[in-house]
């Protein structure tokens, strides 16, 4: 075997980011407020994807027709990327199909391949503890795409806000003319976000961009964000909402990532809050996986348990039920994080694209 693969350098504001998503993209999903506070989280997610994905497409040449033996690093980027996502999401499916979720037992064939977000689309809802697994199924299909997009869309700026538009136009133009829902559970419906995070990848060393490296910016491009929710909200134009949330994300998403990714590397004196969000940001996958499953576990315990009405809807409250079942979620990443991704991530370190 050649010489390990050389990662990219890594960025440990990225982590924080990754932390403060995840938190809101689970108790948006736990407490089910009117804003949508969970859209926040996993756009950024989207983003960031698109961000690092570009940089080893780019870095690494992976993309087809690169130069050299593009085929085996091709291959190399395909195995690295299934090695450290796949066995924990089908460990995830295991403990659902085990709980059990009646949506893994009606349709377990759409979960052993990840294209759940076509079933959730050909289904137009969610399935029970499993909903989430959506974006999986998406970041998966995007990883396929990818360094084939890349091949052939040049590495410009323009080209890619091309393909940014292409993600608007696309749940525009599938909503009005094939079904008016969940187009952007699709991955064309995603491809703006994905292409924000390219963006960034390539103009992130720009003096201009680097001059909106503060968390000023951060906080109001999110306000702006925000208020674009709150206006088509009680003008009631929900369907205007579902249309372009992604593409106006885009904006605050990428602030707040570029923000992020020029944050020094490791602060002399880090504070607590930090250290803590690094350490969820590390094992936000886990968070994510098993996050959704968890209430529904929660729900049947308390109506096992408690037979009187008021009293089931006391523990059920939002309170009660982030305040439980958020140590419960921290436990199970932390444990897949030390017994699954850790030696999944050393080993995968171990293929070298060269």
């Amino acid at each position: 075997m050649s010489s390990p693969a050389r990662p990219l350098a890594y960025r440990p504001g990225l982590d924080a980011v990754r932390a403060v998503a995840i938190l809101l993209v689970v108790v948006g999903h736990w407490t089910l407020p009117s804003f949508p506070m969970s859209l926040m989280g996993s756009m950024t997610f989207f983003v960031l994807s698109g961000y690092f994905i570009s940089g080893i497409v780019w870095k690494k040449e992976v993309y087809v027709g690169a130069p050299g033996r593009w085929e085996r690093r091709l291959g190399v980027f395909f195995l690295r990327r299934l090695i450290r996502t796949l066995p924990p999401y089908y460990m995830s499916v295991a403990l659902g199909f085990a709980l059990p979720l009646v949506t893994l037992h009606q349709y377990p064939g759409w979960f052993l391949v990840p294209v759940s977000n076509l079933l959730f689309y050909r289904l137009q809802h969610w399935g029970e503890g499993v909903g989430h697994y959506w974006t999986m199924a998406v970041d998966e299909q995007f990883y396929l795409l990818w360094p084939v997009l890349l091949a052939v869309v040049p590495k410009r700026t323009r080209w890619l806000l091309l393909v940014a538009a292409c993600g608007l136009i696309f749940r525009i133009a599938w909503s009005t003319w094939v079904r008016p829902r969940l187009a952007f559970a699709l991955l064309p419906g995603c491809l703006d976000l994905f292409a924000a995070g390219a963006i960034l990848r390539h103009v992130e060393q720009l003096p201009v961009v680097r001059r909106f490296a503060h968390f000023r910016w951060v906080a109001l491009s999110w306000l702006a964000w925000s208020a674009l929710w709150g206006i088509l909200y009680l003008t009631e134009m929900h369907y205007v909402w579902l249309l372009i949330y992604g593409s106006a994300g885009c904006v605050p998403a990428v602030i707040t990532l570029n923000w992020a990714v020029h944050q020094a590397t490791r602060p002399a004196h880090e504070k607590p809050v930090l250290t803590a969000l690094r350490w969820v940001g590390q094992r936000s996958y886990g968070c994510y996986l098993y996050h959704l499953m968890l209430p529904v576990f929660y729900q049947r315990a308390i109506y096992h348990l408690f037979a009187a009405p008021e009293t089931r809807k006391l523990w059920l409250a939002p309170i009660p039920t982030v305040m439980l079942l958020l140590p419960a979620m921290l436990l199970l990443a932390a444990a897949s994080w030390h017994w699954l991704e850790t030696p999944l991530n050393h080993w995968k370190n171990r293929l070298a694209y060269d």
